[in-house]
């Protein structure tokens, strides 16, 4: 079972069925081991769940048993120690409203991570998402502005905000978010393109009109490079089919 929990949601999904379970209003209250459980006042539930790696009591009076707990909470621009005498305009977000050069409504002040939103038209592969890596390439950008300001120079939008990109590690396996990796903002006609092999690797490509405009991979791939240049360059892949992702064909030395 697994379980992804809010401050007001817990979804549940049961190795043994497909039965999705939701409960409302509710969060985490304790999460035990084995042990734990068994030396607790709900020892008699053990039981009736059976063997699980861990158990989860909710702040509604259940307990279930999992595999193990994934906890997201989400991100919220935390913008009220500025608004105090301040004029800033905010974003539908919430967020500090910025513009391509990282500069708020109020003179001299710029912003970037979370606490901001971006304003201007973004790229056709790029998305903002309140996620470390991409605070951190708008602090470094949002520094070259300030600079740029302090010198008068002219100074171009960053490449980073060209393509949106992400890589973490998620139960040790590399993970890359490329593009529009979810087809976020595609219409229908969009197509996917998957690859699985058991406990090594997983590859998602979105296409849309032919041309790859996100991937996910999973697993020590080494496609990262090449699927990235290939949504960069919008080539039109459509001869080549469901063999794009054939393990058989060495795809980098294809489009080296």
């Amino acid at each position: 079972m697994v379980f992804s929990i809010t401050s007001c949601t817990l979804l549940s999904l049961w190795q043994s069925s497909t039965a999705v379970q939701i409960e409302y209003e509710c969060e985490f209250e304790q999460i035990y081991s084995q042990q734990q459980l068994s030396h607790s006042g709900y020892s008699s539930e053990k039981s009736e769940l059976g063997e699980w790696p861990a158990y989860v009591r909710l702040t509604n009076g259940k307990i279930y048993g999992c595999d193990f707990v994934v906890s997201a909470t989400g991100v919220v621009p935390n913008t009220d120690p500025f608004l105090n005498g301040n004029d800033f305009e905010l974003a539908a977000d919430g967020g500090l409203s910025v513009n391509d050069h990282m500069r708020t409504s109020e003179q001299d002040v710029f912003a970037a991570g979370d606490v901001c939103s971006t304003s201007w038209e973004p790229s056709a592969l790029w998305q903002q998402m309140r996620l470390w890596t991409q605070a951190r390439q708008m602090g470094w950008f949002a520094a070259r502005c300030m600079a740029a300001d302090l010198l008068q120079e002219p100074i171009e939008l960053d490449f980073c905000f060209e393509l949106f990109s992400h890589i973490t590690k998620f139960f040790n396996y590399k993970v890359v978010l490329l593009g529009k990796y979810n087809a976020q903002g595609l219409s229908h006609d969009h197509e996917l393109l998957v690859r699985c092999t058991k406990g090594q690797e997983y590859v998602k490509v979105v296409l849309s009109g032919g041309r790859m405009v996100g991937t996910v991979l999973i697993g020590e791939t080494d496609l990262e490079e090449t699927f990235e240049n290939l949504i960069l360059n919008q080539m039109d892949l459509s001869p080549y089919g469901e063999a794009l992702l054939d393990p058989n064909i060495d795809i980098e030395d294809y489009f080296d």
